[in-house]
């Protein structure tokens, strides 16, 4: 297996443990985040924001024997939550456009259809208005927080990783398996019977004629004895 595949058991580097604070900060924030979501009536959001920490709860927890396994994952994770909510973000941060559509009434035209006049109000509301109550500016703040956790998150697994890999390949190298052969023999082994079995093993210059040079006739006469 390479070696990028093989990950260390046990406690994670040190270089990790020392970011463990910012860490359990990532899981207050997104703790708050979730509250504010499901405060706004945000759904979706809720339930993406309520994955993430739990993954994150799962990652730190047991002395954080699991953040080799999940931090690749998480960061991928991170990165998509990150873009789809920096979106709508760098659209809305100036003002939030609300849209709203109201029917004026109908009337028949000389063709007999029946037609429908509605009048499509669009308005900018500041992203944080006292006027708009609890839920708009709740909504608001967490559109702010949502991006600087995922932000967060997709720089420490992706630091948790890389710490990781890099402990994991001197391991992998002067590790010996259960039979007391190290990766590196193991593979030199693999090698010398993937050529035996291709028929590729070079020969003895000679080959099969200096097997044969080794071979010598019997010259002599047969002689039978008699047992009395």
């Amino acid at each position: 297996f390479p070696a990028d595949l093989v990950m260390p058991f046990g406690p994670p580097p040190q270089a990790v443990l020392e970011q463990r604070w910012l860490w359990h900060m990532l899981v207050v924030l997104l703790g708050v985040t979730f509250f504010l979501r499901v405060l706004g009536v945000d759904v979706a959001g809720a339930l993406l924001t309520g994955l993430m920490l739990g993954f994150a709860m799962m990652m730190t927890r047991d002395g954080m024997q699991e953040m080799g396994k999940y931090a690749l994952v998480y960061a991928v994770l991170c990165g998509l939550c990150f873009f789809f909510d920096a979106v709508p973000l760098v659209t809305e941060l100036g003002g939030r456009v609300s849209r709203t559509t109201e029917p004026m009434g109908s009337h028949i035209d000389e063709h007999g259809t029946r037609q429908a006049v509605y009048t499509l109000t669009t308005k900018t509301i500041p992203f944080f208005d006292k006027k708009q109550g609890l839920v708009y500016n709740v909504q608001s703040a967490a559109m702010l927080l949502s991006p600087l956790c995922m932000a967060l998150g997709l720089y420490l697994s992706l630091a948790a990783h890389n710490a990781t890999q890099r402990l994991a390949g001197p391991l992998f190298d002067n590790e010996p398996d259960d039979l007391g052969f190290s990766f590196s023999s193991s593979a030199a082994s693999g090698e010398l019977l993937s050529r035996r079995v291709h028929g590729r093993i070079d020969q003895p210059r000679g080959g099969a004629d200096a097997t044969r040079e080794t071979f010598e006739r019997f010259t002599g006469q047969g002689q039978s004895s008699a047992i009395d």
